[in-house]
């Protein structure tokens, strides 16, 4: 008999169901978009009943789609975004309002009045769980939830409170309310876990003043997650047996299982992933410690560089300057810009995230002449996605010796030859790029997949074309070094505007 399974990616614009064969191939595929809620103070939510509602309507559209009899379907596994935090009650599996996205940075002055109030808080955060103390991760966004919100506050005082991200929301519901858990990829990005232990910390709960007991329970990431029939759209209910984030599903998806194996996810913003074994790992660099997965009781280690504006360039390039109409212009109009133009752009909208962790930086174009036009500008944006996701990669080396000569990529951008073949030229690596669609969905749905039987560990479900680098060592290492007098530039720049603004 002919067996599919199910692959769900709820990310941050959308939610997606793929179908895939026992080859790894994709039978079938539905996605819808969501709304991004924000409010007048810059605030940015999600409904969480419009993202479970979209689950099951992009669930039904891909049955009605492949027409295939869902008692075919083997097992179901789920990869998320992360860091956005969920509260929701116990008994009804109401949402006690909206969720706080990712981005969404309002616990930024409660993380303040933790930090002066508890002068110790940061390096035991730090220490703990792998994590800076920040705004950014669900465990400050928790915090807030508890101190503004009274449907929460009412709920936690009568042990009804259900706080997680978005796995455990959909799980829950899912699962009829059956089941409250989720794994250590995304409990690890809580900054309430203890890396070591993989356990909830009660000192980090106690320090944000959240209820341990409203805490999904924390299982293997290949767990038996329980069943569900996706609310009667299935003739007969399937097991979930495999949740990953987002970002490690991609690097499981891209079989990353050795250690110094390395991916780059290309999205709005950038994930640049290495796997660094069975024990936690302190990065040099002040990259972040997580899980990357646990699997059948045994776990995978990672350190992660985030970085605020890669595919968003393309969009700033698009929507801000009106220099292209379609991403897919930027391929055509880097090729032809003049080679030897130094336009540099520092993409510091939002400042500088990895390795660099400058938060006051501001954006910059530099080293324009008359000569420099539309071609060499978009060439330039570009090259800012490599130059930045290259200083990730250089930062990683000092702390992982047999880091890959491999570089394993995901994402829209990767269909740019221009932006992959100069990837590869600056960073001295060979670049992989997958044939799958959605890494992080056949990541989750392999996971899931090797628990339930449909696939199989050892094989290699993923083609790739490859982009070997041609520039010579002197041309690679005078370029990169007028990346970097160009990044310091702009902090030398920031440091006079917040000196000059000083009373």
């Amino acid at each position: 008999m002919t067996a599919y399974m199910i692959g769900i990616d709820q990310s941050t614009q959308s939610t997606k169901a793929f179908l895939y064969t026992t080859s790894g191939k994709i039978a079938a595929s539905a996605a819808l978009p969501h709304r991004q809620i924000i409010n007048e103070q810059g605030w940015l939510s999600h409904d969480l009943n419009e993202i479970w509602t979209n689950l099951l309507k992009v669930i039904k559209k891909l049955l009605i789609e492949s027409g295939i009899d869902s008692k075919k379907i083997v097992s179901v596994g789920i990869t998320n975004q992360r860091e956005t935090s969920a509260a929701w009650s116990k008994s009804s599996g109401k949402p006690l309002g909206q969720a706080i996205v990712w981005q969404d940075a309002r616990a930024k002055e409660l993380c303040e009045v933790i930090a002066e109030q508890r002068p110790e808080a940061a390096a035991t955060v730090q220490e703990k769980t792998g994590l800076p103390l920040s705004p950014y991760f669900p465990a400050a966004k928790f915090a807030w939830f508890m101190q503004n919100r009274a449907s929460v506050i009412e709920a936690a005082q009568e042990n009804d409170l259900c706080l997680g991200t978005i796995d455990s929301w959909l799980l829950f519901q899912l699962t009829r309310g059956q089941v409250f858990e989720t794994e250590p990829s995304n409990a690890s990005r809580t900054a309430l876990l203890d890396l070591k232990t993989q356990m909830w910390d009660p000192t980090l709960c106690q320090l944000f003043g959240l209820p341990m007991q409203a805490l999904p329970k924390v299982v293997d990431s290949d767990a038996d997650f329980g069943v569900t029939d996706f609310n009667g759209l299935l003739s007969v209910p399937v097991p979930i047996t495999g949740i990953l984030g987002d970002s490690q599903a991609a690097l499981f998806g891209q079989n990353g299982r050795k250690v110094g194996a390395l991916k780059a996810t290309y999205g709005t913003g950038s994930s640049i992933m290495v796997n660094v074994g069975e024990l936690p790992l302190r990065s040099t660099a002040g990259l972040v410690s997580s899980i990357g997965w646990r699997q059948s009781g045994h776990t995978n280690y990672v350190l992660e560089g985030n970085i605020n504006y890669t595919g968003a360039l393309i969009t700033w390039l698009k929507d801000g300057l009106h220099l292209i109409d379609d991403p897919g212009e930027t391929e055509s109009l880097a090729k032809v810009a003049n080679s030897n133009d130094q336009t540099t752009i520092v993409p510091a909208f939002t400042g500088l995230g990895a390795p660099y962790w400058n938060d006051e930086a501001k954006a910059a174009i530099l080293n324009m002449t008359s000569l420099t036009k539309r071609p060499e500008i978009v060439k330039a944006a570009l090259d800012a996605i490599v130059f930045q996701i290259q200083a990730v990669i250089a930062s990683v080396r000092p702390d992982i010796k047999q880091l890959s000569r491999q570089l394993k990529v995901d994402g829209g951008p990767t269909h740019n030859d221009y932006l992959m073949q100069r990837q590869s030229d600056i960073s001295d690596l060979v670049i992989e790029v997958p044939d799958v669609e959605n890494m992080s969905a056949f990541g989750a749905a392999r996971l899931a997949g090797e628990k339930s039987g449909f696939f199989d560990s050892d094989k290699q479900y993923v083609a790739y074309r490859r982009y070997s680098p041609s520039l010579e060592k002197r041309s690679r290492i005078e370029t990169l070094q007028r990346w970097d007098a160009a990044v310091k530039l702009v902090e030398i720049q920031s440091r006079k505007a917040n000196t000059s603004s000083l009373p």
